[in-house]
Parts: C-alpha cells; structure tokens; sequence
C-alpha cells in the first residue's frame, strides 16, 4: 500500500512538473511569437536605428518582430485596437472621443481633431490603444506618422500599465518599477516634442515625472518620421528618425510589468503645455477638420 501510495504521489509531481514547464515554453512562446504581427509587414523589417556601430543584420540576430499593424485595411483591428469614447472636462474646454475620431484608409490610421456642436467649447479628438489585447514587457515599439502641428492641439504616442498602478494609491514606493506613464512623443511644441515617464500616480505629493523637451527641426514639414522606445530590464531608449534623443539608465525608472499601447489626440484651451489655444485655432473653428495619421506600429522582442 505504501509503495503505491509513493508511486502515485511520484507521478502527481511529475504531472505537475510537466504541466507547469509547458505552461512556462507556451508563455515564453506567446510573449516572442509573431502572434500580433501583421501580414503586411516586411519580412525582413527590423527598428529603425540609425548608427555607424550597428547593421541590419545586427538588428535581425537582436530583435524579432512581435507586433505590427500596417494600416492597410479599410477597416480597423479590433483584436488589436479599441477606439475609445470618452469625455475629459479640461478648465475652459471639454474634449469628446467616439468611433467618428479614428479612421483605417489609404495606408493609414487617422486621428480627427474638429470643433463639436455639443458646445461651444467641446472639441472632437480620437484616441486609441492595445488595452486588454496586447501589452508587452520590454521590446523595441516603432511608430511611423505625421503629427499635427500644435495650436491648442496635439498628437501623442505612448504606454500605460496594464494594470490599474497609475490610477490608485497602490505601489507608491518613489520607482517607475511597478509601471509608468511612458510617453515616447508628445508634440506639444512647433519643431520639438515632450518624452518621458509620469509614476507613483497623478496624486500630489507621490506624483513624479521626469519629462524632456527634444528639439526636431522640421518635424512638421516632413509627412512622416519615426518615432522609437527601446525598453530593456536595464536601460531605456528614445529615438527620433532612428537617432537616440534620450536614454535613462537609473534602475528606479525602468518599469518591469506589461505596459500597452496608446494613441491620442488632445486639446487644450490656455494652457503652458502645447502651443497655442484651440478657441483660438482658425482652421478648426471654421468648421475644418485636422489630422494625424499613422503609416505604421511595430514592436519587436529581443531574440536574448
């Protein structure tokens, strides 16, 4: 009896040693699969990185596509992104996102910015992301697109926890380790943009951010440019055009929890953050409509 009873409590664990080392190859499989990638992108694509110490084929043996929607369709991903309808009550401008603000066509995403007839201070902008569908830890994430120009509006690309870290008291503890506002760009200013971390949540006094203005000369005359994040355990990276404008090494501010992706359009009234006062944009006032739009985002994970 005492030999069975060792026999079957033998097999209980190695059923559950298997079962748990399957378990752990089919994540580590999903977390590098090109699960996500989309059929469109390049075979052989690789980040844009722009360097004489560093070659594709670098690229190829470092990287491995993991993510990708081309915007090729006429109709938008829905397993990869959710368009977001939401209300956000600014000081003298209220800002309305719906169905009606993103649009897949021609090769692109759109971003719409208008004037609502709700009010004569709301304001229509799109916003959308990868929440609840694909939010990675590390990686190598690519976004190539035309922002608008700021005046009283802008266009921004950038990643939030997964889970609820900036949003509740929770976590607190002075490092972005347990997740982070990442903004890869935000174009606040004519010919430079804003990049950077908010953690510890929004509530003062636990509220930290360590944000940078980056100089692009020319960054709206040019349709599009390539905006990059290089996130390892160790370090982060920003790229403008494949150049690194920032990186941060200081091992309190590299998140390590799932972060997904963000899209969005914003408008402000008087504000000291974009250029300009969206009452007072001409251009949308009279009925005209603005626009971002995005050719591509990839996000590739290390092969290591």
């Amino acid at each position: 009896m005492k030999k069975k009873f060792l026999l079957i409590s033998i097999l209980s664990i190695v059923v559950v040693a298997l079962h748990s080392c399957y378990a752990q190859k089919k994540i580590a499989k999903a977390d590098t699969a090109s699960t996500f990638a989309d059929p469109a992108t390049p075979a052989d694509a690789t980040p844009t990185v722009v360097s004489d110490s560093v070659t594709k084929e670098t690229l190829q043996k470092t990287w491995v596509l993991n993510f990708s929607d081309e915007f090729n369709d006429n109709v938008i991903d829905t397993t990869k992104w959710t368009i977001e309808t939401s209300v956000k009550k600014r000081v003298d401008v209220t800002l309305y996102a719906d169905k009606n603000q993103v649009e897949e066509k021609d090769g692109n995403i759109y971003i719409y910015y208008r004037k609502s007839p709700i009010s004569d201070t709301a304001y229509n902008a799109g916003r959308f992301h990868s929440r609840g569908k694909y939010a990675p830890v590390y990686g190598f994430l690519e976004c190539r697109m035309h922002v608008v120009k700021p005046n009283g509006h802008q266009t921004a690309f950038w990643m939030m926890p997964e889970g609820n870290g900036m949003k509740t008291k929770e976590g607190v503890d002075g490092t972005a380790n347990d997740g982070a506002e990442i903004d890869i760009v935000e174009a606040t200013k004519a010919n430079a943009f804003s990049l950077g971390l908010h953690w510890d949540g929004y509530e003062k006094p636990a509220h930290k951010s360590n944000g940078r203005l980056i100089k692009a000369p020319n960054m709206h005359d040019t349709e599009y440019h390539t905006y990059g994040f290089e996130w390892t355990p160790t370090q982060l990276r920003f790229y403008f055009d494949g150049r690194v404008v920032a990186t941060m090494v200081d091992a309190k501010l590299i998140p390590h929890v799932a972060e997904y992706i963000y899209v969005s359009g914003s408008c402000f009234g008087i504000n000291n953050w974009v250029d300009g006062d969206i009452r007072a944009n001409e251009f949308i006032k009279n009925g005209n409509t603005d626009k971002a739009y995005i050719d591509y985002i990839r996000v590739y994970k290390s092969k290591q």
